[in-house]
């Protein structure tokens, strides 16, 4: 019997070894995927919300609305697909009008990383830039963006601008 419990005790920790490695693996390279979504600071420029406005063609449509800049080939925006559904939804029913834009090469230059979301209100005027959520799948529960929209759709404009979050974002590193 002596021997069957040295086996135990050495299966036990060959099981909490395996454990912690795979633990440990898991954590590093998920923690791998968060990166800063504006580290180059371009949400900072003086100009960007009109250079922004440029570059989508911007004309007043008497209506805020809410664009969701996303890249295809971003597996972020993959990950992020459920909450881009659920907010278009919940954007809708606040009265806010939808576009998804495309990432192009134009747009790298004003948008530091997807998937992002811009909110512009009825007057042209800059709501909320930066990114759908935070954290690691970037889900529903981390968003800043339906609080955004429930303020507007209240009347008050939070003109907030999220640069530093941490998050599962495609950064552009275009200058």
């Amino acid at each position: 019997m002596p021997n069957l419990n040295k086996v135990n005790y050495w299966n036990a920790i060959l099981i909490i070894v395996w454990f912690s490695v795979v633990i440990t693996g898991l954590v590093y390279f998920q923690l791998g995927q968060l990166k800063t979504f504006d580290s180059a600071k371009v949400f900072m420029q003086k100009s960007w919300f009109n250079d922004f406005k440029q570059q989508i063609v911007w004309d007043n449509k008497d209506t805020a609305s809410l664009l969701l800049v996303t890249e295809e080939s971003c597996g972020c925006f993959t990950q992020a697909k459920p909450h881009i559904n659920s907010l278009t939804t919940f954007a809708k029913s606040k009265g806010l009008g939808v576009v998804q834009v495309q990432l192009t090469q134009q747009l790298k230059r004003v948008v530091p990383a997807t998937p992002a979301a811009v909110i512009i209100d009825k007057h042209g005027q800059f709501v909320y830039a930066g990114p759908l959520s935070e954290g690691l799948a970037c889900s529903q529960g981390s968003g800043f963006v339906e609080t955004v929209i429930t303020n507007l759709a209240l009347g008050f404009n939070s003109e907030l601008l999220i640069t530093d979050t941490k998050g599962c974002y495609c950064t552009n590193n275009e200058s």
